[in-house]
């Protein structure tokens, strides 16, 4: 039997509702889920039988390579365009062949066969393609063919290659966002009228108008997630673009209460952060004013998962270079030229968070992934409840993460003006540096589920996928950190000429860049744990860690003092951040020595297996032997 690789590549092609014909054998095979649409389906007369193949919709294979253009109808068959799989393990196939005469129209004979699909052969997916589709609809399709893994096999040239052209993109993506808030700073230094006052005011504004889009975390995370595990798995398009409308409507119903609270009683919040009297007014005038673009902050980062879920990388880093243009070019016009100072820059921030916005939806829209919107629309099950499963985890996990750091802050400040001074230094080029890691957490979400699917019969290739994902994460981090001790060492002078905060910061560069290396490594592991859909596991490790973090904190601060606990910090932060790397590593590969827990891409046992397939939860004998 030679299986059909593509209707668009054979001579004559599999036109619509049609069979080709090779002399007088004809086979017809139709795979997965019964349908009153292909009910009637067969050759001769003969419903076909079913096969094997989990998911699949209508496939025609014809014995032979010679596709004559003549052929025969199929009576109730409908067109489908769906994916394609490639079968990588062995497994068998109910196929119905009918042997006609030399087309003198005398009655089909029907003989019943059964036989082997071979490794590596397609079975298409669409039943079949309108002949008269264009050659760009027929790329098209092609280009939405996926495989299913055999869960052993690893191309991993291919797949480093191909992580790091997702990641590249994301490192820059994330250098870039940050430069809208150092934008603001820079032109409001040095252009505006009372610079003391009006940079204050940005500073105390930034925990409201910054760090509150970390809120919506989980939208992104979870997005990502689903939407990568939906196209691995064949899910359809309707079902992912409800999904994405009910994340749409969460992160903009969430931005809007967000913008309304921050519009209302800025002064009440800013006077939770003790701003001073003289910087209040100023403070709240900008903090009204950024609070206009935080619907299009939270719906960016919605798009955003979107387009890196389908490991589109480059036309994010495009949306957001136009909004960090848009921005300089606003802060220019408004801070230097109109001198409108703090609400100059918070106008210009505004404008360019909306502009970036609505060119990230546009590629959403032209890509075709908001044709299956649900608009007008508003379901729990269905549209909102698969983003809030994340919500509890992710926003435990950023709360652990900003805890952290304010910690680190809090302490600094009480220890001095010096060590106030370097930490500022410090902690700023350690959140830089730490960027390399994020890259890597959707990678995990958007690489590992092809190799975590029910279908896929065992877990050595998810196992070594996700080592590389380790080893990739490894050496982002030497990096990171080499670079983290280049600019601390040779470049510290360029953030102040004070030699003590100079010597300050130089002292703690060895555990800045030990934690560095291990914050980039654990991120690695983050998006496979993710993938592997372990939120319980993620909380709860992230609780432990917390709890001991604190634990340790306060144990140094009855012991050490001044500099010596500031250094001795550092060291708590990177003991965290591997006690998270221990804690995945076990659950990924299990106990060193293969003692005990084995791990959860441990495979048990040789041989066949079973999985359950389709909508109709039929089990499914699969040969990985």
């Amino acid at each position: 039997i030679v299986v059909n690789p593509s209707p668009l590549t054979t001579p004559a092609g599999v036109l619509r509702g049609r069979v080709a014909r090779t002399g007088t054998c004809r086979v017809a095979a139709v795979a997965g889920r019964q349908r009153n649409a292909i009910s009637r389906c067969g050759v001769g007369g003969v419903p076909p039988s079913r096969s094997i193949i989990p998911n699949a919709r209508p496939t025609y294979v014809a014995p032979g390579g010679e596709w004559p253009a003549d052929g025969v109808s199929i009576q109730g068959t409908t067109p489908h365009r769906r994916r394609r799989r490639d079968v990588h393990t062995e497994v068998s196939a109910r196929v119905v062949a009918a042997v006609a005469s030399d087309g003198d129209g005398a009655s089909a004979k029907d003989d019943a066969t059964e036989t082997t699909v071979p490794k590596g052969l397609f079975l298409d997916r669409a039943a079949a393609i309108d002949e008269s589709d264009d050659t760009q609809a027929a790329s098209k399709h092609r280009k939405e063919t996926t495989t299913i893994s055999d869960g052993v096999s690893l191309d991993r040239k291919y797949e480093l290659s191909s992580v790091l052209r997702f990641a590249i993109p994301l490192l820059a993506t994330n250098i870039v966002t940050p430069l809208l808030t150092m934008t603001d700073t820079a032109f409001v230094g040095r252009c505006a009228s009372d610079a003391v006052v009006q940079l204050a005011a940005l500073g105390v504004s930034t925990p409201l108008t910054d760090y509150t889009v970390t809120l919506a975390a989980f939208i992104p995370a979870g997005l990502t997630n689903i939407i990568s595990n939906g196209l691995a798995a064949g899910e359809s398009d309707e079902s992912l673009g409800t999904k994405t409308y009910g994340a749409l409507i969460v992160s903009l119903v969430l931005s809007l209460v967000l913008a309304a609270t921050l519009i209302s009683c800025p002064e009440t919040l800013l006077g939770w952060l003790k701003t001073p009297t003289e910087v209040m007014g100023v403070a709240a005038e900008f903090t009204k004013i950024r609070a206009l673009g935080m619907p299009a902050a939270y719906l960016t980062t919605a798009a955003y998962a979107i387009l890196v879920s389908r490991k589109d990388t480059t036309s994010p880093l495009a949306c957001v270079c136009l909004a960090a243009s848009v921005n300089v070019v606003l802060d220019w016009i408004a801070v230097a030229y109109f001198g409108m100072g703090a609400s100059g820059a918070a106008w210009a921030t505004t404008v360019a968070l909306w502009v970036g916005c609505f060119a990230i939806l546009n590629v959403v829209n032209d890509r075709g992934y908001a044709k299956h919107f649900p608009w007008g629309t508003l379901k729990w099950k269905e549209q909102l409840a698969p983003v809030m499963v994340f919500f509890g985890p992710i926003t435990f996990l950023v709360f652990a993460l900003l805890s952290i750091y304010t910690a680190l802050i809090l302490f600094a400040n009480s220890l001095g003006v010096t060590v106030s001074a370097a930490h500022r230094i410090a902690g700023n080029v350690f959140a830089v540096a730490v960027l390399c890691g994020d890259p890597l957490i959707q990678a995990g979400q958007a690489f590992m589920p092809k190799y975590l699917l029910p279908i896929v019969p065992k877990r050595s290739a998810a196992r070594k996928m996700a080592g590389l994902l380790q080893q990739v994460g490894v050496g982002a981090g030497f990096a990171a950190a080499f670079g983290c001790a280049l600019v601390c060492l040779l470049g510290a002078g360029t953030f102040t000429t004070d030699a003590a905060v100079i010597k300050q910061v130089q002292t703690v560069v060895t555990p800045m860049c030990f934690a560095v290396l291990a914050n980039v490594v654990s991120k690695s592991m983050y998006g496979v744990t993710v993938a592997a859909k372990q939120l319980t596991f993620l909380a709860a490790i992230t609780g432990v860690g917390l709890g001991l973090f604190a634990l340790a904190l306060w144990r140094m601060n009855a012991v050490l003092v001044g500099p010596e606990l500031y250094y001795w910090m550092w060291w708590v932060v990177a003991g965290y951040y591997v006690l998270a790397i221990v804690c995945i590593q076990v659950l990924t590969f299990g106990w060193p020595g293969g003692v005990g827990f084995k791990g959860l891409f441990f495979d048990k046992k040789e041989g066949t297996s079973q999985v359950v397939g389709g909508d109709t939860g039929e089990v499914v004998d699969v040969v990985t032997g």
